[in-house]
């Protein structure tokens, strides 16, 4: 089943990723149009409210090696994706043993069609593939046995996580996760010495502070406002951003409905790990996993919907791109699903989730999510169209696309000079 719906997602990529810069990717490839930049530069780089980290650096080695290859990186993010997926199931052998029927929720949950705008709208690998994939690196981690060696992976892990993309909010729940083991060890609950986790601790919120040396606020919307006193929209907005991973059809109400569910779910069990943590002694791996995973998800979707509520309910919930960092929560709800112990609700619950994730499995992708045609359709017009005319405004006009808002702003024009002077990106020979 991992590979069928691995053969379907590349196909995917193959069929609808089109070669050509979008929106985004005109600023935070920018110091690539202006000679060699350094890997600190492109490491620190912000862009909008995070830093690119490890996605810019990857993208330094492989602009240059496919003349600029968008589609590149759309296989670049499919690959990080489907490797994420791999180390989720080998996370989910070291917790829980052998694999089972139920364990086909993993691969439903990494590589559902939902999160398309992240593989073929503005594909950035720092934002979502990185992330992720560095996320389940950290949990493996977290797994280590030897405890100096998992300080030191989990807080290089952090460190990295921080810096790319929306990884940011690991360092939020890193700073949580070694509070609590202070806690256990100061307690006696766990075998580690007290120095260890204190020691971690500072470090962990040294690099969460470094973050924001040289940082920009830049809230990436101008109609950012701080967060109101009345949260039920705020809290709206996250049922929305969670039911629509599924990509389900149906009115608004119900999908409300469904998405508050998830949500209360998802509080009920990171409070319920958290209590397990701080009174219960042995192995701590499967409720920290858990914890990670489920205040990962927790913070981002908390944050975008301060971020984005102001763009409007419902769409703004339902970006397409959300769903690549709402995984790990739903990895979080399977995994907390098989550590239950009575079998009745492990399988009800599992059979309820898979049910769930395989709402948009035998759809056509195009007709499931219509968005993927206007991408896809939108930059082959637009691309030929400027091959053909060289002028942007006119462009534009008869496709009624725009690869980039404000032209003038980003210096469109000269950029795609560039690109047509070196025959790279849209004007390349070997546009694969």
């Amino acid at each position: 089943m991992a590979a069928a719906l691995g053969i379907r997602f590349f196909l995917f990529i193959s069929q609808y990723s089109v070669n050509v810069l979008f929106y985004d990717q005109w600023d935070f490839l920018g110091s690539f149009f202006r000679g060699k930049p350094t890997l600190a530069e492109l490491f620190f780089w912000q862009h909008g409210p995070h830093r690119e980290g490890v996605g810019l650096i990857a993208d330094w080695l492989l602009y240059p090696a496919t003349n600029w290859n968008v589609r590149a990186e759309s296989f670049l993010i499919g690959a990080c994706i489907f490797i994420a997926m791999i180390l989720a199931l080998w996370i989910k052998r070291k917790l829980f043993g052998a694999f089972g029927y139920w364990d086909v929720a993993i691969p439903l949950i990494f590589l559902s069609l939902s999160q398309y705008e992240t593989l073929i709208g503005t594909p950035n690998a720092g934002y979502a593939g990185f992330p992720l994939l560095l996320m389940m690196l950290y949990l493996l981690a977290l797994l280590v046995p030897l405890a100096p060696l998992r300080y030191g992976l989990v807080l290089l892990a952090n460190f990295l996580l921080i810096y790319t993309g929306f990884g940011l909010f690991m360092g939020a729940v890193t700073l949580g996760i070694v509070a609590i083991e202070c806690y256990r060890s100061l307690r006696r609950i766990s075998p580690v010495r007290p120095l260890l986790p204190i020691g971690g601790l500072l470090l962990a919120a040294a690099s969460l502070g470094s973050f924001f040396l040289n940082y920009t606020f830049a809230p990436a919307v101008d109609c950012f406002a701080p967060p109101g006193r009345d949260v039920l929209p705020y809290g709206r907005f996250m049922a929305l951003m969670f039911a629509n991973f599924f990509g389900l059809k149906l009115p608004l109400e119900d999908l409300t409905m469904l998405g508050a569910a998830v949500l209360l779910a998802a509080v009920g069990v990171i409070a319920l790990q958290v209590i397990n943590l701080l009174r219960r002694g042995g192995s701590a791996n499967t409720p920290l996993v858990i914890a990670a995973l489920l205040g990962y998800a927790l913070l981002f979707s908390a944050n975008t919907a301060v971020g984005r509520l102001c763009l409007g309910l419902p769409a703004a919930a339902q970006v397409s791109r959300y769903a690549t960092l709402l995984i790990p929560g739903y990895l979080a709800l399977y995994f907390f699903l098989q550590s239950i112990r009575f079998a009745l609700p492990r399988i009800a619950g599992s059979l309820l989730l898979i049910a769930l994730f395989y709402a948009d499995i035998g759809n056509a992708p195009e007709d499931h999510w219509p968005g993927i045609r206007w991408y896809a359709n939108g930059k082959r017009a637009w691309a030929e169209c400027y091959k053909q005319t060289g002028d942007i405004a006119h462009c534009d006009q008869a496709t009624h696309f725009l690869i980039y808002p404000r032209p003038a702003s980003t210096g469109l024009a000269t950029k795609l000079d560039y690109l047509k002077q070196r025959h790279l990106n849209l004007f390349a020979d070997d546009n694969f």
